[in-house]
């Protein structure tokens, strides 16, 4: 059986895209991505990618909880994100919700958009790990 792969036409950090729910397409449900992904369609649910995530211009995410290693918006997330290194928001793109990040690697572009709450875990703790207390919290 054959493997595909395609370059995020976005540009974004990281790996190969291995994954990709195409525009038109609509799952409900829990997913799990392996590798870097790609969402051009809708997804409602839990999503966990343990790679880069592109949520692409067409994508849209209404995440009961969106877990990432890395995530780039070009379209429209909303629900709770915990993302490990770093959320991108590019021109166009939109998140509303919650963040919790490991690191201070929130970037939003100009003509990206952030609505709700981000939390920074403090040094000696992860992210979903046991500890669930956050040093930081801001809201714009």
């Amino acid at each position: 059986m054959g493997k595909w792969r395609m370059r995020s036409a976005d540009n974004a950090e990281g790996g190969d895209i291995v994954s990709l729910i195409g525009e038109g397409t609509v799952f409900t449900g829990d997913l799990v991505f392996q590798g870097g992904a790609r969402i051009d369609g809708k997804v409602i649910g839990r999503v966990t990618a343990h790679s880069l995530l592109v949520v692409g211009p067409n994508g849209d995410v209404d995440a009961d909880e969106l877990r990432a290693t890395r995530v780039t918006v070009c379209g429209s997330v909303r629900g709770k994100l915990v993302v490990q290194e770093r959320l991108e928001i590019q021109p166009g793109g939109s998140v509303s919700g919650h963040v919790v990040m490991d690191k201070q690697g929130l970037v939003i572009a100009p003509g990206g958009v952030f609505e709700g709450a981000v939390e920074y875990a403090r040094d000696d703790e992860t992210v979903g790990g046991v500890a669930n207390e956050f040093a930081i919290e801001a809201t714009a």
